[in-house]
Parts: C-alpha cells; structure tokens; sequence
C-alpha cells in the first residue's frame, strides 16, 4: 500500500489506553503474569499516515509480547507485524491462542513455532479437601518468604523481595506451615484489569513435593475464590509436568496456548 506505516517509541501512554480493548477482544482471560511481562517492556506506537493504528511491546529478551490493532486497521495486522518484525527485530513472537487476532498473524509469518505454556480455567471440582490451618500472610512474614523461596525457585531477591511485599500488602498470599516451619506458599492474585479474574501460583518445599501438597494449596485456594466470587485461573510451562497433573487434580482444565513463535526462520 502507498499509505506510510511508522513505529515510534511510546511511553506507555498508548499501551494503557489499548489496554481494554485487547482484553476484551481476548476469548478467555489473560495470564496475569505476561500481562506484567507486558507492562514492564518497550513499547511502541503504529501510526499510518500520522493516525494511530496500534501499538506493540518488546521484552528485555526481545520477545514481542503484544501486538495490538485498532479496529478499523485489523484487516492490516499481518502487514504491521512484518514492520515490528523486520524494523524492530524481535528475537520471537509470544502468541496466545486465545488472541486468536494476533495468533493469526504472526502465523502467518511464523517460521517455527513451540508451545511454551499451558493456560488453565475451571472445570469441575478438585479432588483434595485442601489444606487444614492455611493462613494469610502478614507483614513480619515478608523476610522468611522471601527466603523460601528464593531456596524452592533461585527467583533473585532484588525481584523476589518488592514482589512479596506487594502481594502481602494486598492480602494475596497464603501459608502453609508445620511446626511453624513454611512448607507451601499459595498466591491469589486478584486481576487488577479483568473483573472477577484471580491468578493461582503454588511454591511448594523441596522436601514435601510429591505428596500432594501442591494439589490440596490449590485446592484450596479455589475454594478461596468462590468465596470471594472470583474466577480461578492458572498457569505452567509445558515441561513441567508434575505441576500440569497437581493443577488439573485441582480442577483445572487447559484449553489454550502460549506459543513461541520464530519469525525470521
């Protein structure tokens, strides 16, 4: 087309006024966790012939993360994504399944594609009870989860020590303990931007895994939810597979995909 496609740099502004309109083209709810990747990335206006026409993230990692068009352009995504592509160079596309817009075009361009991460949604009633004593955690808890789990994942404390005080600070945190030794710590992280959406996350000590724990702190962590009125959500990479058996004897099933999309061959 003769029409000028440009990209130029936005400080987010762009992004956020995006924001819903993404969510709500979405067909199931975004995994809060690479909406965060999101937020924290580069970013950048598309504009034809001076009119905004969508925008786009890159990572540190130079994964695109997000590719968003505005309605009256989207006939045109494919033609944007090889501007991102061949102007910004992203390393790879990160395509959900159920942004089944942007999954079409970078598709289409798609050299190699691996599946990264299994998305999951409720579907039926978990198999454990849950676990018995479960208690929110607390300010004076921060220092010792911290340290937990640092020890269980080798997260850096420079991430690991704002991130746990945010979710303490937000009630979304719950502890699992023996003899006042921390066995399990269970996140309900309450969606910010997806009404009645809450993100499940599980770190279970090296020790106790294997028996169960991780299946019965979601567990009861769903029940959580329903009290709460919210809708659990939760997610894993592919290659765990101990984590993708405790999550769907919780209750979950995955009907969607993140993909790992190679757009330069």
């Amino acid at each position: 087309m003769s029409d000028s496609i440009s990209l130029t740099p936005d400080d987010g502004s762009i992004h956020r006024a995006h924001r819903q309109a993404y969510l709500a083209r979405l067909v199931a709810p975004m995994d809060d966790m690479w909406a965060a990747f999101v937020e924290g990335s580069s970013h950048f206006a598309l504009r034809v012939d001076g009119v905004l026409a969508g925008s786009c993230a890159i990572d540190a990692e130079k994964r695109l993360l997000r590719l968003h068009v505005e309605a009256a352009y989207r006939e045109r995504s494919a033609e944007f994504l090889r501007r991102v592509r061949d102007e910004l160079e992203p390393a790879c596309a990160m395509a959900f399944s159920l942004d089944p817009l942007g999954l079409s075009a970078m598709l289409g361009l798609a050299q190699r594609v691996e599946p990264h991460t299994l998305l999951y949604g409720p579907h039926g009633e978990p198999t454990s009870p849950g676990l018995e004593g479960l208690r929110p955690g607390e300010a004076r808890d921060h220092a010792s989860i911290v340290d937990f789990q640092q020890a269980a994942i080798g997260a850096p404390s420079a991430f690991l020590e704002p991130y746990t005080r945010e979710r303490l600070d937000r009630r979304e945190l719950w502890l699992h303990e023996r003899d006042k030794r921390l066995l399990a710590v269970g996140e309900l992280r309450r969606d910010d931007h997806q009404q009645g959406i809450a993100h499940l996350g599980v770190i279970v000590h090296r020790d106790e895994r294997g028996k169960g724990v991780a299946t019965a702190m979601l567990s009861s962590l769903v029940r959580l939810c329903r009290e709460e009125g919210l809708t659990p959500h939760c997610s894993t990479e592919v290659g765990n597979v101990a984590a993708q058996r405790a999550i769907e004897r919780a209750g979950f099933r995955s009907d969607h995909r993140l993909l790992q999309v190679d757009l330069h061959g």
